[in-house]
């Protein structure tokens, strides 16, 4: 599949920031990002823009140092979330950071996240970044992608998120789903003792969802037509 044009990144960097402010992943702040294919520049969106009504217009282009190249406005704070995890890591082309609710209460007690959806496999034991302030410097970016490593996602102590693919669907796939699974793992905590997913299980389920490789397209669609129903977008 061709890598997406600068149009076609702008417009979904658009719809995904919409859609994790209706599935209440992004609130007023929060940002997700895309690399321009073949370049080190980023898309992101500046840091004033409303995220429920973010538009193609309010997406800056940023260098790898964080300067602002073109649009308007000011990049967003934690901007270095997205440099510094882009330095490292060539082979990634789309990085989101939001602050889901129940994934951040990992951070908070002396337990790994583990698997409860049979999807969560993807998220067992997920990284968590020590500096619980806000990631505003080249050096601080840094520390974070050196906590992210190969991974796909890491939680920020007392923060949030920072999720990186190679598409923006996959970035809201991700994010969409390791939320579900903290959530359903707070409220199975609540009913009895928790049964996670074993080791043995996960390596089936990675089989098994390595299969279905439509996935991300698919929630895209379905979530693009629930926030056109909804007016969102």
């Amino acid at each position: 599949m061709s890598a997406p044009n600068e149009s076609t990144l702008r417009q979904q960097l658009v719809d995904c920031t919409r859609m994790m402010v209706m599935a209440e992943l992004l609130d007023y702040s929060g940002h997700v990002s895309a690399r321009l294919p073949g370049t080190d520049r980023i898309l992101l969106p500046c840091r004033d823009a409303s995220r429920a009504g973010i538009t193609v217009d309010d997406i800056l282009v940023v260098d790898l140092d964080g300067t602002v190249l073109e649009g308007n406005g000011p990049a967003p704070t934690e901007t270095p979330i997205h440099t510094g995890v882009y330095r490292a890591r060539p082979d990634v082309q789309v990085v989101g950071h939001g602050h889901p609710p129940m994934s951040t209460l990992f951070t908070m007690v002396d337990r790994p996240m583990i698997a409860i959806r049979n999807y969560g496999f993807r998220f067992i034991g997920v990284p968590v970044h020590p500096d619980p302030t806000h990631i505003r410097t080249a050096e601080q970016g840094a520390a974070v992608a050196r906590t992210l490593g190969r991974c796909g996602c890491c939680l920020l102590r007392g923060h949030g998120s920072v999720v990186t693919a190679k598409s923006v669907a996959e970035v809201f796939l991700d994010s969409l789903e390791m939320e579900e699974n903290a959530r359903s793992t707070v409220h199975a905590a609540s009913l009895g003792p928790l049964k996670p997913i074993t080791p043995e299980e996960a390596k089936l389920l990675e089989a098994s969802y390595a299969k279905n490789d439509y996935r991300a397209e698919k929630i895209w669609e379905h979530y693009q037509e629930k926030g056109r129903l909804a007016g969102l977008l």
